[in-house]
């Protein structure tokens, strides 16, 4: 042997480094392959979740942004017809106390054209009444006829006069 090479002793290094690298392979290399794909698949499918998850919330996002405008204007809506609402129940409140007041005030002014009719018959009566005693006394004491007719025309006078001021009163 030259060189002191022993092919038999470099074919059994170079079988157990084929037995080494074959046995590093399927102990080492396959399970460390597998779980560097699977990391990668994972993290492949996470960015892929992720990304949907970010395009969900934007599309939630928007859809939030529009129902708040839209609720935004629906109380603007439902705080302007309660408005109306209010002011048209108070308008009709309000017409009904003026009508209340009105058919009041025309009540009370019957009555009191009913009050001062029968205050004017009571006085006509009583009038009458007293002018009929005064003729009466008047026809009873004098005799005299121009005289009587004088004195009855001066109390009439008096009493229509009495009377005018009454109503004008």
């Amino acid at each position: 042997m030259p060189l002191n090479i022993d092919f038999v002793q470099i074919l059994l290094h170079v079988l157990n480094f084929v037995i080494l690298a074959g046995g590093l392979t399927l102990l080492l290399f396959k399970p460390v392959s597998k779980f560097m794909r699977e990391r990668r698949e994972r993290f492949e499918k996470e960015a892929r979740e992720n990304a949907e998850n970010a395009a969900e919330n934007e599309r939630l996002k928007a859809e939030y942004e529009e129902k708040l405008a839209n609720v935004d204007e629906e109380i603007r809506e439902l705080k302007t017809a309660a408005e109306q609402e209010a002011a048209e129940a108070a308008k009709n409140y309000l017409e009904s106390a003026k009508q209340r007041g009105d058919e009041m005030i025309h009540a009370a002014e019957q009555e009191a054209e009913a009050r001062k009719s029968q205050i004017l018959e009571s006085a006509h009566t009583e009038i009458s009444e007293l002018v009929l005693s005064a003729a009466q006394k008047l026809v009873e004491d004098t005799e005299d006829e121009e005289r009587t007719h004088a004195l009855y025309d001066a109390f009439l006078l008096q009493e229509e006069e009495a009377l005018r001021r009454r109503r004008k009163a």
